[in-house]
């Protein structure tokens, strides 16, 4: 399988990021979901101390575009330290 290939649709793409309040963090998704192919599977909104952690979970995202999404989504405002992980589920 490529980089390019379609996910399998048991394959999640879990983005974790940092935002200074949930309206920043909120606004990124917003504005990261209206230009991604995937399907939301979860959203958590954590405050931790003066921050928000946001963990953003999509299904159906290949490699290459769960990588593009993740730079769209480093690029907004108030976006700090965002980190990708590619979970796959059982074949």
């Amino acid at each position: 399988m490529s980089l390019a290939d379609p996910a399998p649709p048991e394959a999640l793409q879990v983005f974790v990021f940092a935002a200074p309040h949930a309206r920043a963090a909120l606004t990124a998704i917003d504005d990261t979901l209206a230009l991604t192919a995937g399907e939301l599977a979860a959203l958590r909104l954590k405050p931790v101390g003066r921050i928000v952690e946001a963990t953003l979970t999509l299904r159906g995202l290949s490699v290459e575009a769960a990588q593009a999404a993740a730079d769209r989504l480093a690029g907004q405002v108030g976006v700090q330290a965002l980190r990708l992980e590619h979970l796959r589920g059982r074949p």
